[in-house]
């Protein structure tokens, strides 16, 4: 005669879901901070809207306006968050942008994708968990 033994997660579905949701709040706390760090690359001078003259390598906080902008985690089902920063400039920091007008192209300098780099997200994750358990 055949055994089975079955296994399930469901035991553990809120430590899990608990452990996602304190995960997404380290990373929606490492990422206004990131916006200090002195990493990014730059072909020239220049003078911010703050009056602050720099060159490379470079952080990305001018006015602070775009880490300021940055909007809370959004849980689109309980696996998944999505972090928004509304800021108008925020596409053209992170990903990048050609100004015909000015004949300028900035770099992208994308801190959101090189701060979750640097974390160990799933390390983060079982501490979490654990600390849960």
């Amino acid at each position: 005669m055949a055994v089975r033994v079955a296994l399930s997660l469901a035991q553990f579905e809120r430590q899990l879901h608990r452990a996602f949701k304190a995960t997404v709040r380290d990373v929606e706390r490492a990422l206004p901070a990131a916006h200090d760090r002195q990493m990014y690359g730059w072909n020239q001078q220049t003078r911010r809207h703050n009056g602050e003259t720099v060159s490379s390598p470079r952080d990305v906080r001018d006015t602070g306006e775009l880490a300021r902008s940055q909007q809370p985690a959004q849980y689109s089902d309980p696996t998944t968050a999505r972090i928004t920063w509304a800021a108008d400039h925020a596409a053209a920091v992170y990903l990048g942008a050609v100004f015909r007008k000015r004949e300028l192209s900035l770099p992208a300098r994308n801190v959101p994708r090189d701060t979750l780099q640097a974390m160990n997200l799933p390390a983060l994750f079982v501490q979490h968990f654990q600390e849960l358990s």
